[in-house]
C-alpha cells in the first residue's frame, strides 16, 4: 500500500488556471486581485494551490501562506496572519524584516512572541484591532513593494471572526499594491446560518472579485487521473468502478486509487464515503490505527514531541507508526517538519467520528494533561490557552475547562481578537454554575467574568450585547458593597451607550456612577467617571456641563495618579473652554498643550492623536494655518506609527489640508488629501477627504469634478445629520452652484444650512460660510437684474432682511479671526446686493481676510473691493484687482483670475503692472469663462450646440452644458436672449479668446 495515491499529472483546471494565473500577471504589474476558491471537500482545492504557488515562484512573486485550523469547535485567533508572520520572521534577514513589519513590530509582537526585539505597545492603552488590520495592509505594502506576493489563506470557512474580519479588510482596502489574495473554503459547509456565507457575496458587489466553484472531474479527467496513479494497465478496467463510487471527487479517486494498490477487489469497493475514508486507515497496523486516533483528536498539526507524551509509547514504536501511515499517505508532515497531519481532513473527520465516545474523552484529557504539565510540547506557546480550553471541555473536565477559558480569553484579548476573547468569556459564563468553586480556582467572580465579557463585546463593535452583559454584571453584584466597582460598571454602560448615540442618557448613567463614589475622596475611579461624563456633555452639546466635567476629571486624575486619564481630560477642558470663552483662547489652548504633551511624553497615542486632532483645528479658526498644517502633518505620521492612519491620520489630513487651502497651498492640499485617500479610509473620515477635495475643486473652476467628489461624499454620509460634516457639505453643494451660475441651487443649498440654530461658536464655524454665500448668491442675482435693466424684486430683498437676522442670531465673532471676516463679507455683500458698492464694507472684508490668513477669500474681497473703486479711487481699484489676480494666479483659482482680468479689461488696468489692458468688457460682471465666451461668441453667430462642437473641438455634449451655464449666468431663458446681451456687451473675437 506504500505507492503513490498523488496523480504525478496536474489533471484539467484550464479554465480555473487561466483565471489564476490572470490575478498573478496583475500583481507582478503592481495591482491587487482577489479569487474566492471554493469547492466541496476534497474536490482537489489543495492541488491547485500548489500549482499555483509553482507559478507564482516561477514568476518571482513572494509566496505567503496561512491556514484556518479547526481544533473543534472554534478555531485559534488568527491562525493564518500568525502562519504569515512565522514564515517572514524564519525566512527574512533582520534588517529586511525590520523594514518590513515597521511600525507594527511591537503590535505584531503580541502575536508572535519572537519578533520582539525589546519595542512594547504604547503603554497604558489597549491596541485595538483596527490598528493591527492598519498594520497587516502596511506591512503587505512594504512587502510587495519590493517583490509581487501571493497571499493564500485556506480553510476560511473554519475561520475564527478575527480572520473573517482581516480578509474583509484586505479585500475592501488592498490598492495600488502587487498582491494577489487567495481565499479557499469549502462550499458545501456554508450553510445559510455561516458568517462567511453573507460575506462572500458582500465582496463580489465592492471589488472585481473572481470566484472559482471547483467542479468535480468529468469521467474522462477522473480516468486521467487514476491512470496516471495507477498505470495503464488497471486504470481502464477500474475507471467505470471508481468514478461511480467516487462521483468525479478528486480525493476519494486517490483513496480508491489506494485501495486498488494494496490489492482491493473492485466488485468489492466500499460503498460508503465514511467506507472509503476509512478502508485504507482499516489496513494499516493496530499500532498505526491507534496512533491515526490520537492524531484526529489534536484536530490540526500535531508537533511529534506531543504527540509521543500522548501515545506513551516507546520512540522506536512510535516513529514505526508514524512511518506506516505516512508511507500510506494518511498522514503528512507539516511544511514546518516539527509535526504531522492528516492528509485532508475528511479522512481526520471519518477516523475521529468512528472512535468511541469515551475513547474521544480519554484522549482529549490526554492532550490537555500534556500542554498542563509541559506548554513547551506545543511547539507555539501562544496556542496553549484555547487548545486547552478546547480540549478540557471536550474531555467534559468543566472545572479545568473554565480556568483555561478564562486563560484562553486574556491571550485573545492580548492578541486584537476580542470576538474570541469574548466567546471565550461567554464558554466560562455557560459553565459557571456547574463547578462549584469557580471563584477560587479563577480568582474572579461572575459579575467580573460578565464585565470582561461586555469589555470584549464593545471592543468588537457588539454594543448591544455589551450593556446585556453588563446588565448581568450589575445584577450579580454583592448588593450594599464595592461602590467603586458599581459605578466603573456604570461607566462601562455609558461608554456603549454614547458609542449607540445616546450621549443625553449616558451623561445620567454618569451622574448616578459618580453619585455612588465618596464625594470627599479622589480616586481613579473619579477621574474615569468624570472625563467620560466630559465627553458625553461634549457629544450632548452641552458646553459648560462639559468644561466643568473635564477640570474636575484632570483634578482627579492629578491626584490619583493617572496621567492617561489626565490627558484626555485636558484635551476635553480644552476644546470646552475654548468654545465657551472665545476670549480667552490662550488659556484654552495652553490647556489642551498641556494635554497633548503629557500623552506624547507618555506615549499614550490615541489621548495624542486626538489633541493633535483638536489643537489643528482650534489653531485653523484662530487664522494660525501654518501651525495647524504642521501639527496635523506630525499627526499624520503619529497615527501612521499607531496603527490608525486610516482613522484618526485620514481626519489630521483633512485639518492638514483645510490648513493649507488658506494657505493658498493648493497642490500641496491636493496631495494629501489624495495620500490619504490612498489608504483607503472608510465611512466619515473618507467623506470628510472627498469633501475638501469638492471644495478644491470648485475654487480651481473644476465644477464637474467637484460634482463628482461631493457625491461620492454624500454616500458616506447618507444617515450622517451631525452639523460638522453636513455644513460643510452644503457649503460646497452652493459654492459649485454659484460657479455654474445657478443662483436657485445655491440658494437652496444654503437654506438648508442656515437654519440650524448656531448656539455657540462651534456650530456658529460652519454656519457663517453658508450665510456669506446666501449673501453672495443675492447679490448676483441682483447684479444680473440690474444689467439687464430690471428691478430689484421685493422676495430679494426679504431674502437678504432674512439672512441677516440668521447672521445676528450666531454668537458674536469677534474673538475668532475667521468669523469676524465672514461677517465683514456679509455685510458687504449685502450692500452690493441693494446696489450700493460700499467701498469701506469691501476694504473691511479685505483687511479681516489678511488678519485670518485665507487667501482664496482674500482674493474675492480684493475682487469686489477692485470693482467697488472703480468709480472712484482707480489706483485703489489697481492695486485691488492686481492682488487678486496674482493670488488668484498662485493658488490656481482660475474663476476669480479670470474675473479679476476682466475687470481689468474693462477699467483699463495692467494686471501686471504693464501696459494697458483691453477695452472695458461689459460681461465682466457676469463672471463667464474664457471658454464660456467663446462658446457665447458662437451662439450670438447663429450657430447650433453640433456647429459649436465642431468649431471648438469638444463634443457636442460639452457644448450643450456650456451653453447652459452661460445661460444660467447671464439670467436668460434663451440663446436670443443671450445673444442679445453679447452684441450689446460689444462681445468680439479679441475678448472671447482672453
Amino acid at each position: 500500500m506504500s505507492g503513490d495515491v498523488v496523480s504525478p499529472v496536474f489533471i484539467g483546471r484550464r479554465a480555473e488556471m487561466a483565471v489564476l494565473s490572470g490575478v498573478l500577471e496583475q500583481a507582478v504589474a503592481g495591482e491587487p486581485g482577489f479569487v474566492l476558491l471554493g469547492g466541496e471537500a476534497g474536490v482537489g482545492k489543495t492541488r491547485l494551490l500548489s500549482e499555483l504557488t509553482a507559478r507564482a515562484r516561477d514568476a518571482g512573486m513572494r509566496v505567503l501562506a496561512g491556514q484556518c485550523v479547526e481544533p473543534g469547535a472554534e478555531g485559534l485567533p488568527l491562525a493564518p496572519l500568525m502562519d504569515v508572520l512565522r514564515a517572514l520572521a524564519r525566512t527574512m534577514p533582520p534588517d529586511q524584516l525590520g523594514h518590513v513589519l515597521g511600525p507594527a513590530r511591537p503590535g505584531f509582537a503580541r502575536l508572535l512572541p519572537e519578533l520582539a526585539r525589546g519595542e512594547q505597545p504604547a503603554a497604558g492603552e489597549d491596541l485595538q484591532k483596527a490598528q493591527l488590520l492598519e498594520h497587516v495592509l502596511g506591512m503587505l505594502g512594504r512587502l510587495s513593494g519590493a517583490q509581487p506576493v501571493l497571499l493564500i489563506i485556506e480553510d476560511l470557512h473554519w475561520a475564527d471572526r478575527s480572520t473573517l474580519d482581516l480578509a474583509a479588510f484586505l479585500i475592501r482596502s488592498l490598492r495600488g499594491s502587487g498582491v494577489a489574495l487567495v481565499i479557499t473554503f469549502r462550499s458545501d459547509e456554508l450553510d445559510r446560518r455561516h458568517p462567511l456565507r453573507p460575506l462572500l457575496t458582500g465582496w463580489e458587489r465592492v471589488r472585481p472579485v473572481r470566484r472559482i466553484e471547483l467542479r468535480r472531474f468529468s469521467r474522462a479527467e477522473a480516468a486521467a487521473q487514476l491512470q496516471a496513479i495507477l498505470g495503464t494497465d488497471r486504470a481502464p478496467v477500474a475507471a467505470d468502478v471508481v468514478f461511480g463510487r467516487s462521483d468525479g471527487n478528486a480525493y476519494l479517486i486517490e483513496e480508491l486509487a489506494g485501495v486498488i494498490q494494496a490489492g482491493g477487489d473492485l466488485a468489492h469497493l466500499p460503498p460508503s464515503l465514511k467506507d472509503v475514508l476509512l478502508s485504507r486507515a482499516d489496513a494499516l497496523s493496530a499500532d498505526a490505527q491507534r496512533l491515526l486516533r490520537i492524531v484526529s483528536v489534536a484536530g490540526g498539526i500535531v508537533p511529534e514531541r506531543l504527540l509521543a507524551e500522548v501515545a506513551g509509547t516507546e520512540r522506536a514504536e512510535l516513529f514505526s507508526a508514524l512511518r506506516e501511515a505516512v508511507d500510506n499517505h494518511l498522514l503528512v508532515v507539516d511544511p514546518a517538519g516539527h509535526g504531522y497531519q492528516f492528509r485532508h481532513a475528511l479522512t481526520r473527520d471519518a477516523v475521529y467520528e468512528d472512535m468511541l465516545p469515551g475513547e474521544r474523552v480519554e484522549l482529549h484529557a490526554a492532550y490537555a494533561g500534556a500542554l498542563d504539565r509541559d506548554p513547551a510540547l506545543a511547539g507555539d506557546e501562544a496556542a496553549v490557552p484555547a487548545t486547552l480550553a478546547y480540549h478540557w471541555y471536550a474531555a467534559l473536565d468543566l472545572p479545568r475547562a473554565l480556568g483555561a477559558a478564562i486563560d484562553a480569553a486574556t491571550r485573545a484579548a492580548a492578541s486584537y481578537a476580542p470576538a474570541e476573547e469574548l466567546g471565550q468569556l461567554e464558554r466560562a459564563l455557560e459553565v459557571w454554575p456547574r463547578v462549584p468553586d469557580a471563584e477560587q480556582r479563577t480568582g474572579l467572580d461572575r459579575a467580573e467574568v460578565s464585565r470582561l465579557a461586555a469589555d470584549a463585546a464593545f471592543r468588537c463593535g457588539e454594543l448591544e450585547r455589551a450593556r446585556s452583559l453588563l446588565a448581568s454584571a450589575l445584577a450579580e453584584l454583592p448588593s450594599g458593597r464595592d461602590a467603586e466597582r458599581h459605578a466603573l460598571l456604570l461607566w462601562q454602560d455609558a461608554r456603549a451607550q454614547t458609542e449607540l448615540g445616546a450621549p443625553d442618557r449616558a451623561a445620567e448613567t454618569l451622574r448616578d456612577a459618580l453619585a455612588l463614589l465618596p464625594a470627599a475622596e479622589a480616586t481613579r475611579a473619579h477621574a474615569v467617571v468624570l472625563a467620560a461624563l466630559a465627553t458625553a456633555y461634549g457629544r450632548d452639546n452641552a458646553l459648560a456641563e462639559a468644561e466643568g466635567a473635564a477640570r474636575r476629571a484632570v483634578e482627579a486624575a492629578r491626584r490619583a495618579h493617572a496621567p492617561e486619564v489626565e490627558a484626555d481630560a485636558a484635551v476635553s477642558l480644552g476644546v470646552a473652554s475654548y468654545l465657551l470663552h472665545p476670549s480667552e483662547t490662550g488659556q484654552a489652548l495652553e490647556t489642551l498643550g498641556a494635554g497633548l504633551r503629557l500623552a506624547r511624553e507618555m506615549d499614550f497615542r490615541f489621548a495624542a492623536l486626538r489633541g493633535m486632532v483638536n489643537l489643528s483645528q482650534l489653531l485653523h479658526t484662530l487664522g494660525r494655518h501654518l501651525e495647524a498644517a504642521q501639527i496635523a502633518a506630525e499627526g499624520r505620521e503619529l497615527a501612521v506609527r499607531a496603527g490608525m492612519g486610516r482613522t484618526l491620520g485620514s481626519y489630521l489630513a483633512n485639518n492638514q489640508a483645510e490648513a493649507l487651502l488658506c494657505l493658498g497651498q493648493w497642490a500641496e492640499a491636493d496631495r494629501v488629501t489624495a495620500e490619504a485617500l490612498a489608504a483607503m479610509p472608510e465611512g466619515l473620515p473618507r467623506a470628510e477627504l472627498r469633501n475638501v477635495r469638492a471644495q478644491l475643486a470648485a475654487m480651481r473652476g473644476h465644477y464637474q469634478e467637484a460634482v463628482r467628489e461631493l457625491g461620492t461624499a454624500r454616500q458616506d454620509m447618507e444617515s450622517v445629520s451631525d452639523y460638522q460634516f453636513t455644513q460643510p457639505s452644503r457649503y460646497v453643494e452652493a459654492l459649485i452652484a454659484l460657479g455654474q451660475g445657478d443662483l436657485a441651487s445655491a440658494r437652496d443649498a444654503v437654506s438648508r444650512g442656515a437654519k440650524l440654530a448656531a448656539a455657540d461658536l462651534m456650530v456658529a464655524g460652519y454656519t457663517w460660510p453658508l450665510v456669506w454665500l446666501g449673501m453672495r448668491t443675492e447679490a448676483d442675482q441682483a447684479a444680473r437684474l440690474r444689467a439687464r435693466h430690471q428691478e430689484i424684486p421685493g422676495q430679494l430683498t426679504r431674502r437678504c432682511a432674512e439672512l441677516a437676522r440668521v447672521a445676528a442670531d450666531l454668537p458674536a465673532p469677534l474673538p475668532l479671526p475667521e468669523l469676524r471676516a465672514y461677517q465683514s463679507l456679509v455685510t458687504a455683500e449685502r450692500q452690493r446686493a441693494a446696489g450700493t458698492q460700499d467701498v469701506a464694507a469691501w476694504a473691511s472684508a479685505v483687511a479681516a481676510w489678511r488678519a485670518a490668513g485665507s487667501r482664496y477669500q482674500l482674493s474675492y474681497a480684493l475682487l469686489r473691493l477692485a470693482e467697488a473703486s472703480l468709480a472712484g479711487d482707480r489706483d485703489q481699484a489697481a492695486d485691488a484687482v492686481r492682488e487678486a489676480h496674482a493670488i488668484a494666479e498662485q493658488a490656481g483659482a482660475t474663476p476669480i483670475a479670470e474675473e479679476a482680468a476682466a475687470i481689468a479689461r474693462r477699467a483699463r488696468i495692467s494686471v501686471d503692472g504693464g501696459a494697458a489692458a483691453q477695452p472695458e468688457d461689459e460681461l465682466a460682471r457676469f463672471g463667464l469663462s474664457g471658454r464660456e465666451r467663446e462658446v457665447l461668441l458662437l451662439v450670438a453667430a447663429g450657430h447650433s450646440n453640433r456647429e459649436i462642437a465642431e468649431a471648438l473641438f469638444i463634443s457636442p455634449k460639452t457644448a450643450g452644458v456650456h451653453v447652459s451655464n452661460i445661460l444660467a449666468k447671464l439670467g436668460v431663458g434663451g440663446r436670443v436672449e443671450a445673444a442679445a446681451i453679447a452684441h450689446r456687451a460689444g462681445l468680439t473675437a479679441g475678448q472671447a479668446g482672453a
